[in-house]
């Protein structure tokens, strides 16, 4: 073996060597991080415990001082430090307003008197008027204004603790916490649906119904004109052909349908029927019209369906965050929505596929939605926007 051989193989060795240890150290390390930021998480705890059973300026100095703690560790990622910090200071806040409240408290007692002096007696030789008199209005005037800015201090500050309460107690959500709506919310979903009901007539929503009941089809070199006389006589439905779109997809009543299926809707037996033949159908006036895609495509209508409920941001979020940021929030949520609805409802409907549209409008917080009436009909069942 060549000489210059022997130290290349011992470099590769050493090389591989230190690799290895490296590997082993950064495991090491990671372990003794996550111990140390369960150590410091569980220390976050229990200075919240201990606030909650110290006086107000006890409390509040060991949660600073638990905070600083929690800011400066290395052992912390940001995603875990965010909402230890979070936690920490609506506790601090929270901690703070009942100092203020236990201050106002002491401010209103009744100063202290010995009971050996003897209480101030008006004298017969005041006059209405006097100095006795001017003084005890101008000290009445002042407790009445004491009085009614002690009250509104109490009661802004018990707003605030509601908000810093609420605040503490999303900062960090576990599975056992139940969700709680807003006592709005019933009433949010009733005027949502009297806006998303469908403005149907009664014999389309008989249609509709009818395209959403079940049946089974044996159709073997059955004519296209036989078929849909069958399918007009098991389903009670009017089925009106468009001749020129017969024509526009170089197919007629002669053309012969093969389809064999066991107990699925109306609508999946018409869609697979007319499908093959290049058509496709619309609902209006009370019937079902059978027409090509081009042409349905111009018998869509635009509805708004308002969705403010679910996308606008929690008001704890706004007050946080401020408006700038609350509303990219609820333009995300709103996207979000969107997409959601075009991937699960028809999703071969919507553009650039098919004739759908969606897009939502801020000002309103509403979706503007071009389709057919009986996509709007899906759109408006429960378990979209006609209620939860």
């Amino acid at each position: 073996m060549p000489r210059y051989v022997l130290p290349g193989l011992a470099a590769v060795a050493l090389f591989t060597f230190s690799i290895t240890a490296s590997g082993q150290d950064l495991k090491e390390v990671a372990r003794l991080q996550k111990v140390a930021a369960q150590k410091i998480t569980d220390q976050v705890g229990d200075a919240i415990d201990f606030s909650r059973k110290q006086d107000p300026a006890v409390a509040k100095f060991a949660l600073q001082e638990m905070l600083r703690k929690v800011r400066d560790s290395q052992d912390l990622l940001e995603s875990q430090r965010t909402p230890l910090v979070q936690k920490l200071q609506a506790r601090i806040r929270t901690v703070e307003d009942a100092a203020r409240a236990k201050n106002i408290s002491q401010d209103q007692r009744p100063p202290y008197r010995d009971p050996d002096r003897p209480k101030y007696s008006k004298q017969a030789s005041d006059p209405p008027g006097g100095v006795g008199s001017v003084a005890k209005d101008w000290t009445d005037q002042a407790k009445g204004a004491q009085k009614t800015q002690a009250e509104l201090i109490r009661e802004r500050e018990k707003n605030r603790t509601r908000i810093d309460q609420g605040i503490e107690k999303s900062a960090v959500l576990t599975t056992a916490d139940p969700i709680e709506f807003p006592p709005y919310w019933k009433e949010l979903t009733e005027r949502r649906k009297k806006t998303v009901e469908q403005q149907l007539t009664k014999k389309e929503v008989a249609l509709l119904k009818t395209l959403n009941s079940t049946m089974s089809v044996d159709y073997e070199n059955e004519k296209f004109k036989a078929v849909i006389n069958h399918l007009q006589d098991k389903t009670g439905l009017t089925i009106i052909v468009d001749e020129a779109s017969l024509n526009d997809v170089g197919t007629d009543y002669d053309a012969l349908v093969t389809f064999k299926i066991q107990k699925v809707t109306v609508r999946t037996v018409l869609k697979k029927i007319l499908g093959d033949k290049g058509l496709t159908y619309i609902i209006k006036e009370g019937a079902i019209q059978v027409m090509t895609p081009k042409k349905a495509a111009e018998h869509t209508v635009v509805r708004a369906y308002q969705i403010d409920d679910l996308v606008a941001p929690s008001p704890q979020m706004q007050m946080m965050f401020g408006p700038f940021i609350a509303q990219a929030k609820m333009l995300q949520n709103a996207q979000q929505l969107i997409n959601l609805i075009q991937a699960t409802v028809e999703p071969n409907y919507w553009q650039p596929n098919g004739p759908g549209t969606i897009a939502f409008f801020a000002p309103t917080r509403s979706l503007l939605i071009r389709a057919s009436a009986e996509m709007h009909y899906q759109l408006g069942s429960p378990g979209l926007f006609g209620g939860r």
